[in-house]
């Protein structure tokens, strides 16, 4: 769409200093580097850096118009136009909606939020409409997907993607015909103002744990951004089992759809699949899935509710449920037989106990456990997260998950300070060498759970960040070992 840079601000309150506001612009970035020409540069102060310093940068890279809340950014763009906004997060927010022609008007969005399942969650929704005959997209932390199919983008690493990046994808996914989005709404997000120019037809709360209290400085804050969501959707669906989404969405006067234990409940639980029955409205189904972990119930009726709230019969929703999977990295199977290896990516002591509970009934034999804790992040959370390994694994090995700039070995003996000296947990501050200890003491009938990075294909060490793959580090290892153990037959 041809725009000026009026068009941007005449409905927004903003101090024009210098410059031309009849500047023909072409889009809006907060990121110096993808700056083209004819752009404009919205200046973000972040945790680590203030987007002044790159002002220059911006300009160089054709930027004709800079927007930021301070009066002295004004002092590095002499050159180009210049205006000052009170809030940079909620006009880049604004603009990038407007100058896509306010795509997200035009689709059926759905937002996810919750501590734990949100990507679970959000393809499940994806894969139900697809299967319904609806061109579906899921838009998160795996990337971008439309009916299923990845589609291979150079997205950041974002559980919910910048205001840029968003409007821009739902501008180009409205051209290709999508009609119904997913979308994660991670508590970062929300605080930041990613999502406040989204149109969301429904947002879904799952539960309320512990996470990025480093980011919001205290659990109160998290809550907070949180319920943002509540204010921002049309409708809401709710965890009915989650006593705090519970309580908040009483209050509230938007349609809501229940959802929890009362609606469905597991009937039989095996290694590698569920049976499921499902009462709605007085009227009972039974169906199978084929995974395991209890807590994946409480994220299929997050699901069905979701698209049952869209007034699609439950006699179309029923019949695809079997067909149900879950996306990369969560409760992920490598191997079967004749032990078990999974790889998932619970790093909040909810998800992991989740996950470890649901491992610990399906495992015939020991359950042993290869996790860490990321560095730079909460602290609060490591000890507990150890004691919950502790409590149901047989062997522990404590590892780096992404220290980052922390010093990994503090963090490993963060993690077990609480529990007593034990032959059965050990510290390897080598991530793959503890996944090969683990692999080494598999028995049949065992199952051995490596998690905290699930999906991830990095690892951020100090100023570097390196390719690891859970799930490739295992093949590799199964391979190596099978081949050695055969040559000393």
């Amino acid at each position: 769409m041809a725009f000026v840079i009026a068009d941007l601000i005449k409905d927004w309150p903003c101090t024009w200093l210098h410059g031309s506001f009849n500047e023909w612009i072409r889009g809006v970035k907060e990121d110096s580097r993808e700056v083209q020409n004819g752009d404009v540069f919205v200046v973000i102060k972040g945790r680590h850096a203030n987007g002044a310093v790159y002002i220059h940068e911006a300009i160089r890279n054709g930027a004709v118009c800079i927007i930021s809340e301070n009066r002295e950014d004004g002092q590095f763009c002499r050159d180009v136009a210049f205006g000052i906004v009170p809030n940079t997060r909620t006009f880049l927010s604004h603009a990038s909606s407007r100058i896509h022609g306010n795509p997200s008007q035009q689709l059926h969005i759905v937002a996810v939020t919750g501590t734990n399942g949100k990507t679970t969650v959000s393809h499940m929704i994806g894969q139900l409409l697809t299967f319904l005959g609806h061109r579906t997209a899921v838009i998160g932390t795996l990337g971008l997907y439309i009916n299923g199919e990845k589609i291979i983008e150079n997205f950041p690493s974002l559980t919910t993607w910048s205001a840029t990046h968003l409007h821009d994808t739902f501008a180009k996914l409205l051209a290709m015909n999508v009609t119904h989005v997913i979308i994660e709404a991670s508590s970062m997000g929300l605080a930041q103002h990613r999502l406040d120019h989204c149109s969301i037809q429904q947002g879904v709360f799952l539960n309320m744990g512990h996470d990025h209290l480093e980011d919001h400085k205290g659990i109160e804050a998290y809550k907070k951004a949180k319920c943002k969501l509540l204010h921002l959707s049309k409708k809401i669906v709710v965890n009915e089992d989650d006593p705090f989404w519970y309580e908040i969405a009483k209050k509230s006067d938007k349609e809501n759809k229940w959802f929890g234990k009362k609606q469905l409940k597991l009937e039989e639980l095996k290694p590698l699949s569920m049976t499921l029955k499902l009462n709605d409205r007085e009227r009972e189904y039974s169906f199978e899935v084929g995974f395991s972990g209890v807590y994946n119930v409480s994220n299929i009726a997050a699901a069905i509710a979701t698209v049952r709230q869209m007034n699609i019969p439950m006699h179309s929703i029923i019949p695809h449920l079997p067909h149900l999977t879950l996306p990369a990295g969560r409760f992920q199977y490598i191997i079967k037989q004749p032990f078990q290896v999974i790889i998932d990516y619970a790093h909040t002591p909810e998800a992991l106990k989740h996950v470890l509970s649901s491992a610990a009934q399906i495992t015939t034999g020991n359950l042993l456990v290869v996790f860490g804790c990321g560095g730079d992040r909460d602290q609060s959370k490591r000890s507990e997260m150890g004691d919950i390994a502790a409590l149901y694994a047989k062997y522990l090995w404590v590892t780096s998950d992404n220290p980052r700039s922390e010093d990994p070995l503090k963090i490993c003996h963060q993690i077990i300070e609480n529990l007593p000296e034990s032959n059965n947990i050990h510290i390897e501050i080598n991530r793959a060498t503890a996944i090969e200890q683990a692999l080494r003491c598999l028995k049949p009938g065992d199952l051995l759970c490596i998690a905290g990075k699930g999906h991830e294909s990095t690892q951020h060490i100090g100023n570097q960040v390196l390719p690891f793959s859970d799930e490739q580090t295992v093949r590799k290892l199964l391979t190596s070992l099978s081949t050695s153990l055969n040559n000393e037959k």
